[in-house]
């Protein structure tokens, strides 16, 4: 009992920092359209920076896993992961010209693919020592720490002229979080236990469920950092105001999130991984056409609310799919999902500067309908082989 006792304590230190993570990001993406124009660049080289984002992202989650983790426990991950994300996006907002806004991606990139893994990791090992389902929870931290950043950041953009002042101030609350994470998280006696493993090709079920991850993080930029960058330019909204889709895509998902448990019970991982993901996209893609800001917005809650527990119960099918070690699944999960961010981010750039972002909020509703119908069917694959 005192054993599963410090497992549950320890659930706290995934959930600040989730929030922390998010919130500093949303405050970051809300400045978006005011970093493009201080830099004087396109939605394009904008889509390469995110893309450098990827790549470091995807080194990094291998090496988490494999390297990282077996020899200093997904605890020291963590904080050292939150630690150097601190101060990140004010090397973005303060970078004098392009090329060093390039290079401020990269140590971004790394060092989430160093916290989100490890704590992925703390989070699943938590739940097979305590027999509680506590993931759809733990994501419910990242959304409301979007929330909050987005919902600060027209706060802050109205009444405070210098960025970097809060840039650096919101990083010294993410260095206090990777202190509590030290504190108070897992300690070493009870964190995961493994050996470095060598790199080898994924298991298929692996592949099969990572692609889907992947997918779902390559279409992931077009709500998040994409549509302030809409809703300024195309619907012709003021800035302190382009995090709308934003807050209530997050609401909904914040709620999805935190009744997931209920929402499983009440039906299943199909039915709401699978069906309410493709019954949302139809309505967000129907709200488009008509264009009213406000629509869309209510619309993007309902999104959030029906795609909140997709990634969840995907990660979790793919774990208890796999036979490789749980630091290795979550790892390879990661790896090929957070890959998404390596060709999403360029293509959905490409494709803004050619077609425009009405385009890729259209494609981002068409995809997701097709991401959810595989799902569906692998789902059903899987139960027949059962």
């Amino acid at each position: 009992m005192d054993q599963n006792n410090n497992y549950w304590k320890a659930r706290t230190t995934c959930f600040q920092g989730a929030f922390f993570l998010l919130f500093i990001v949303g405050i970051y993406f809300v400045h978006i359209p005011w970093n493009i124009e201080r830099l004087g660049i396109s939605e394009l080289e904008l889509g390469i920076g995110i893309l450098i984002f990827g790549i470091s992202n995807f080194v990094s989650n291998q090496l988490t896993g494999r390297l990282i983790v077996p020899l200093i426990g997904t605890t020291k991950s963590m904080a050292i992961g939150i630690s150097i994300i601190s101060f990140c996006p004010f090397l973005l907002i303060s970078a004098p010209n392009y090329e060093l806004f390039l290079l401020s991606w990269i140590p971004f990139g790394a060092a989430v693919g160093l916290y989100v893994p490890s704590a992925q990791t703390q989070i699943s090992l938590i739940e097979s020592k305590t027999s509680k389902i506590i993931t759809p929870i733990y994501q419910a931290f990242y959304s409301l720490g979007s929330l909050c950043g987005a919902l600060i950041a027209g706060v802050f953009i109205k009444n405070i002229p210098d960025p970097k002042i809060t840039f650096a101030a919101f990083g010294f609350c993410l260095i206090i979080s990777s202190i509590y994470i030290l504190i108070f998280g897992l300690k070493s006696e009870f964190d995961l236990k493994t050996k470095i493993v060598k790199f080898k090709f994924p298991e298929r079920n692996i592949l099969i469920f990572g692609f889907m991850m992947m997918v779902t993080f390559a279409t992931f930029g077009i709500i998040i950092d994409w549509s302030p960058v809409w809703i300024t330019k195309d619907l012709k909204a003021p800035i302190y105001v382009g995090g709308l889709v934003i807050i209530f895509f997050n609401l909904g998902e914040i709620i999805s999130r935190l009744l997931s448990n209920k929402l499983i019970s009440r039906f299943n991982e199909k039915i709401v991984g699978g069906y309410f993901s493709l019954v949302a996209s139809i309505i967000l893609a129907s709200s488009i056409i008509i264009f009213d800001i406000y629509l869309i917005a209510f619309c993007a809650f309902i999104f959030g609310f029906g795609t909140a527990n997709f990634l969840g119960i995907v990660l979790r099918e793919g774990v208890k799919a796999s036979q490789e070690t749980l630091s290795v699944s979550v790892s390879n999960l990661m790896t090929i999902g957070f890959s998404g961010f390596i060709f999403g981010p360029a293509l959905i750039g490409l494709s803004a500067e050619n077609f425009g972002l009405t385009f890729n909020m259209y494609m981002l509703c068409l995809i997701w309908f097709l991401n959810a119908t595989l799902f569906i069917y692998v789902k059903n694959k899987l139960q027949t082989v059962i």
